[in-house]
């Protein structure tokens, strides 16, 4: 019965090590919606210890992700609208984030190392609603 019990748990454990790597999008997004959106760069640092090591980026970005609200005001939704996986370890991820004024992109980048999938890298910008003005101009010349 131990032994039952005991291959449970590992078993359980490895499944949740190996994750999907929607798993680390997610949570960011749900932190992002907190009272302290600057957690979820915390929380994505946290995934790979080798981006965490330069300290002022991380700093530069929690510091423009909690002033998002007071800019764009409050938080609404994120919508996953471009998904390019290279191979089976790299997957490069680009969101429709909705605020009240207006929406935003964030990109994320994951990276499988072994069966753990950990953050690769993360931007934002306003652009978004430009490039699908710059899209719909270009296919109107086709």
């Amino acid at each position: 019965m131990r032994f039952f019990v005991f291959s449970t748990l590992l078993l359980l454990s490895s499944l949740s090590f190996a994750g999907s790597y929607s798993d680390i999008p997610d949570t960011f997004f749900e932190k992002l919606n907190s009272e302290n959106p600057e957690n979820a760069i915390e929380f994505l640092y946290e995934t790979n210890q080798w981006a965490s090591k330069n300290e002022d980026q991380v700093t530069n970005l929690k510091a423009q992700v909690k002033n998002l609200n007071a800019l764009v005001g409050k938080y609404l939704f994120h919508e996953l609208i471009s998904e390019k996986k290279v191979g089976s370890r790299y997957v490069h991820l680009i969101y429709l984030v909705g605020y009240e004024r207006q929406p935003l992109r964030f990109e994320i980048k994951v990276y499988k190392t072994g069966k753990k999938w950990r953050f690769q890298g993360i931007s934002f910008d306003a652009e978004l609603t430009n490039d699908i003005e710059n899209q719909a101009n270009m296919n109107l010349l086709e």
